[in-house]
């Protein structure tokens, strides 16, 4: 079993009338990373996000998981335009590009002192958006978490190359751990991670310019997941 090098494949949309909906319009997954990345890199100036460490701990410290108010995990996107009058829903599980989860948290901050919101996908791709201005290899992996051999869901992470080795950097803790020896070493040739209790299971990695299925893997199976 190998990784196997594809075309990037497009994200189901509600334009197009996908079960599987994952944004409002189509787009290109690649594309997720390279929105509005000028705008990014000048917000990483602002933030002082200069190193791998900052950009790792920026994520970890101000973007917190969204839960509803029963404390349930919640990726509901709705889109309201003209008072309603255009108003549009993905509540599946909607993948914010990096541009849209930077702008929760600056809105957060600046209106209610509050934390940036995204899941797993979203703090992800924002990670990956971030080290790879800092001219960091990085891909984003998408795929499935057990514990105990007992599966957990579906789930997003990061692999990146910290200090000459590939490191596994979970992104949805509350506290970052030390860097880089807190980020658990990993062998990106291969897709399965094994973590304390956790083992990670990786369907698909991809950056701004590459896409990778592990062997059979269907990019169709990664779109039908909601984590």
């Amino acid at each position: 079993m190998v990784w196997v090098k594809k075309e990037i494949p497009h994200v189901p949309s509600l334009e197009e009338g996908s079960p599987y909906a994952k944004r409002f319009t189509k787009c290109c997954l690649s594309h997720l990373l390279l929105s509005r990345r000028a705008w990014l890199k000048e917000k990483m100036n602002e933030l002082l996000i200069d190193t791998p460490q900052k950009a790792l701990e920026f994520v970890i410290v101000n973007i917190d998981y969204p839960f509803s108010k029963l404390g349930r995990p919640c990726d509901t996107h709705i889109w309201n335009a003209f008072q309603g009058k255009a108003c549009f829903k993905i509540d599946l599980d909607y993948w914010q590009d990096p541009h849209e989860t930077m702008m929760t948290y600056l809105l957060n901050r600046r209106l209610k002192g509050k934390n940036g919101y995204g899941d797993c996908e979203d703090v992800s791709l924002l990670t990956c958006a971030l080290l790879e201005e800092l001219k960091v290899e990085c891909f984003v992996c998408f795929g499935e978490v057990y514990k105990d051999e007992q599966f957990l869901g579906g789930h997003a992470w990061v692999i990146a190359k910290l200090d000459d080795k590939w490191h596994l950097c979970e992104m949805t803790l509350d506290v970052p751990p030390p860097y880089p020896n807190g980020y658990p070493v990993i062998d990106p040739n291969k897709s399965e991670y094994k973590v304390g209790d956790l083992i990670y299971k990786a369907w698909i990695k991809f950056n701004s310019s590459e896409y990778y299925e592990w062997n059979s893997t269907s990019s169709a199976k990664i779109f039908q997941y909601s984590s």
